[in-house]
């Protein structure tokens, strides 16, 4: 019966490993030493060897004639058991096929028997992470405490996928992928010992498309060899791949620089021999990668390609050809069409965008690939003259930078905050989108509160005169404010709110409400209504102050005014407060002043 080559030329000893030096020098070193574990986790991309290293650990331990250096005979009894997949000490399980928890109750039922021939038992698991959940579980206690004579070992392509109770169980082995060039030497072994007569360009080729698994690169082998009735040539290889090959597309870049009208259709025959666009753009980006490359450090560049002497000559020859930032532009390119190529994308389509973006590059317009600036953001107009100021202005005026500090390339809305002054991000969700949208610095020490700076800062307005009246312990109210909009008439006071606030409710307490009104009396000269009465109210510090002040401060809305006349003090107290702990980010309000009647800031 014919074996297939990957089956044939599996290794027999450990110096067959091909591109595995570090985890088969920690493999023999514990064989030697005599501390080998009790549970191993090979895990690394398929064809690199993991089981035929599992394979060899058994083969090591069973072994009756091995050397010195840990190596098996592969000539005794138990070695060629071991091999043909017979030996009955050494069990190889299919975690895919045997994924159940009674498969693994099975296995703890038989693994406390003694070996029958040889003086280890192996379990060898192949892609583990297939297992169940309840298998992992059951094999938790008999993978931490095996008997003396049995060892496990682990395989598979997703480590992640395994328990991290497993993992911990077990010493993890990495495998890698096999370079580019231990593939090529190890191809050129077989195709030396089969008699086959093997293009150079063809195995590199071939090793290229098997993407570091030496298993793809033999099974590709026998393939092309069959086409080629005997022989590897780089034409078997072209039609089993379906065209990309790496001289094919050196020979199509060459083409699109001197004759652009001809390689359109070759790139449309590239295509047509069945090569998928993912493939052709990984192909693209690897050799004008390795153009760039070459073009920057020449033949110290060399060190970090694996490229074949014919390649390297091409590449020293077509970089003379093309600007550096050319050659980055077309990475770019091929960069930008990867994910789109992957997620599916018709042939010609690919093809189309490939040649005009690469033909755009060559005509030297690398400009176009780059991403366009965003388009500066307008100056907002300036508003027109009204007695009321918004919110959104008297925010940014009071906390941004000082008038006299102009910034001409940005508007007064994303202009930065100085750099000695806190910025603290405020939107809270209850209180409406432009909340949510804008971020509000405010002043982190309440008690560093300055009118005159504060003023300096609003410039000259109603409502930088009114703050400038307050007391200098008055920021609440200031803050307060910020959300609010004055108006002034037929000698009283209006404050108008766009939504309901917590700040609404805070101007609401009497005390705050008289302090508000005192000020508005300084500059507008507007005086609560009561006469005297109305001055020993302002002088009482107890009793019912929003009635014997009586000031004329406006709310709109009816159901808040209808609430400010019916509910005592003490409940209009308590509803600021709960309104204030439901905010949260409100706290400036009630860090004005400590008095017996206010909401205490410690307290919320």
């Amino acid at each position: 019966m014919y074996i297939s080559l990957y089956r044939r030329y599996r290794p027999q000893t450990f110096s067959d490993m091909v591109g595995q030096s570090a985890a088969v020098g920690v493999l023999l070193e514990s064989l030697r030493e005599g501390s080998l574990g009790h549970a191993y986790l090979f895990s690394g991309p398929r064809g690199c060897g993991k089981t035929s290293a599992a394979r060899l650990v058994a083969k090591s331990l069973d072994c009756s004639r091995r050397d010195d250096n840990c190596e098996p005979c592969g000539e005794c009894e138990n070695c060629r058991a071991i091999a043909a997949g017979e030996h009955l000490d050494v069990i190889e399980i299919d975690g895919a096929s045997n994924r159940g928890i009674g498969e693994i109750r099975d296995l703890k039922s038989h693994v406390s028997l003694k070996a029958l021939s040889a003086a280890y038992k192996v379990y060898i698991i192949d892609e583990v992470h297939m297992l169940t959940d309840a298998a992992f579980n059951a094999l938790l206690k008999t993978l931490e405490e095996p008997p003396a004579n049995v060892v496990f070992l682990l395989a598979t392509t997703e480590p992640h996928k395994v328990p991290v109770t497993i993992r911990s169980r077990c010493q993890h082995i990495p495998f890698h992928r096999i370079t580019i060039a231990d593939t090529v030497a190890r191809l050129k072994y077989v195709c030396l010992q089969e008699n086959i007569a093997a293009d150079d360009e063809a195995v590199w080729e071939i090793a290229r498309q098997s993407d570091g698994a030496l298993r793809d690169a033999l099974s590709l082998t026998e393939q092309a060899v069959a086409l080629g009735r005997g022989s590897l040539s780089v034409e078997c290889v072209r039609d089993l791949t379906g065209g990309s090959s790496r001289s094919e597309l050196e020979k199509w870049v060459a083409q699109l620089r001197t004759a652009p009208n001809e390689a359109a259709a070759s790139l449309a025959g590239v295509m047509a021999h069945g090569v998928s666009p993912e493939r052709l753009c990984e192909a693209l980006f690897v050799l004008f990668r390795d153009l760039w490359l070459y073009s920057m450090w020449k033949e110290k560049a060399l060190d970090a390609l694996e490229t074949s002497e014919a390649e390297k000559a091409y590449l020293a020859a077509e970089s003379a050809f093309w600007d550096k930032e050319k050659l980055r532009a077309a990475c770019a390119l091929c960069n930008r069409l990867m994910p789109r190529a992957h997620y599916g994308m018709k042939g010609d389509v690919f093809s189309g965008l490939v040649y005009m973006g690469l033909l755009d590059i060559l005509s030297g317009d690398v400009p176009r690939l780059v991403q366009p600036p965003a388009a500066p953001v307008p100056a907002r107009a300036a508003p027109t003259a009204a007695p009321l100021y918004t919110q959104q202005e008297r925010q940014v005026a009071a906390h941004r930078a000082p008038v006299q500090q102009e910034a001409p390339s940005l508007p007064p809305e994303v202009a930065q905050p100085e750099e000695d002054e806190p910025y603290i991000p405020f939107a809270p969700a209850d209180l409406g989108e432009a909340y949510a949208a804008q971020e509000r610095p405010v002043l982190a020490q309440a008690q560093a509160y300055d009118a005159s700076e504060l003023c300096a800062r609003l410039g000259d307005n109603e409502f930088s005169r009114l703050i400038g009246k307050l007391d200098t312990d008055r920021l609440a109210i200031a803050a307060a404010l910020l959300d609010a909009e004055l108006c002034r008439s037929d000698g009283s006071l209006e404050v108008r709110f766009e939504r309901p606030a917590p700040a609404r409710n805070f101007l609401a307490i009497p005390k705050i409400r008289k302090a508000l009104v005192a000020a508005a009396a300084k500059l507008w000269g507007i005086e609560a209504e009561g006469g005297e009465e109305n001055k020993q109210a302002q002088s009482s510090a107890s009793g019912n102050i929003f009635e014997e002040a009586a000031a004329p401060v406006k709310e709109a809305g009816r159901a808040a005014k209808q609430t400010e006349e019916e509910t005592p003090e003490d409940e209009a107290h308590s509803l600021a407060a709960h309104v204030l702990r439901l905010a949260g980010a409100e706290l400036l309000y009630v860090e004005s002043d400590a008095a017996d009647d206010e909401p205490d800031a410690e307290q919320i």
